[in-house]
């Protein structure tokens, strides 16, 4: 399941795209819609969605000064504007795919599934990235880690708190989003701003005074309630990918 979030100024226009997504494509779905270019930042950099459908033309800040603000971007950004002027610009800015208002259904189903073919593409790869020796640095040298002995990294300003099997510690002295790259997508989930975990590492989901993923080592990582649908997918689709690979 792909995770889309919809920017665009006008309502009538996030509506439109929204009921076309999830009536054609059932593939993906809309996490987050902003009518607000800042807020839609704020929730691209929350939600670290798969597709973003961004409007080039809105009126406090335009699509492509959107992307300037962003710390996140590791997305397919799939522009959705009414001027094809726009075009070039767009390719220029490394824009995935570019739908034209109003939008066309047949162009949108195969802009999916472009990406679904590509996502496919890369997690049968990713394997080997699961099994790729992460190399941090510490105040004394230099520590190998295994990514299956990783319970979950904890960020700590630009430092990284690596929480392993068996009570191991280390604080590395990059950031979390550093690590997040090198770690394989389909094992290890960013379930909160600062908390990545290995979704093998959990034992069950927790629901006392909020929403917790209870960790083998007893640590409860809490989990946004928005995030609830997207987590017990990925979740699942762990343990599939996990008895498949046995």
């Amino acid at each position: 399941m792909l995770r889309a979030i919809i920017i665009d100024d006008e309502l009538i226009g996030i509506s439109t795209l929204k009921i076309l997504i999830e009536r054609y494509t059932p593939e993906v779905r809309v996490v987050a819609t902003s009518a607000t270019p800042e807020n839609g930042i704020k929730l691209i950099e929350d939600y670290r969605p798969d597709i973003v459908f961004l409007d080039i033309s809105m009126p406090t800040m335009n699509g492509f000064e959107l992307l300037e603000k962003l710390t996140y971007k590791n997305f397919k950004l799939v522009f959705t504007t009414a001027h094809e002027e726009y075009a070039l610009k767009a390719i220029k800015n490394r824009a995935y795919d570019y739908l034209l208002k109003p939008i066309d259904i047949d162009e949108l189903k195969k802009c999916v599934k472009n990406v679904l073919v590509e996502s496919n593409e890369k997690e049968e790869l990713s394997p080997e990235n699961s099994y790729r020796i992460i190399e941090i640095s510490v105040k004394d040298g230099i520590v190998f880690i295994k990514p299956d002995d990783i319970i979950r990294l904890e960020a700590s300003g630009s430092y990284t708190i690596f929480h392993l099997k068996n009570n191991v510690r280390h604080v590395a002295s990059k950031n979390l989003k550093d690590y997040e790259i090198l770690l394989n997508p389909a094992y290890f989930y960013r379930c909160h701003l600062s908390h990545l975990i290995n979704l093998h590492q959990v034992l069950k989901l927790v629901s006392t005074d909020g929403l917790f993923a209870l960790m083998i080592d007893g640590s409860l990582v809490q989990i946004s309630k928005r995030n609830k649908s997207d987590f017990i997918d990925k979740l699942k689709n762990a343990s599939a990918y996990s008895t498949q690979s046995a």
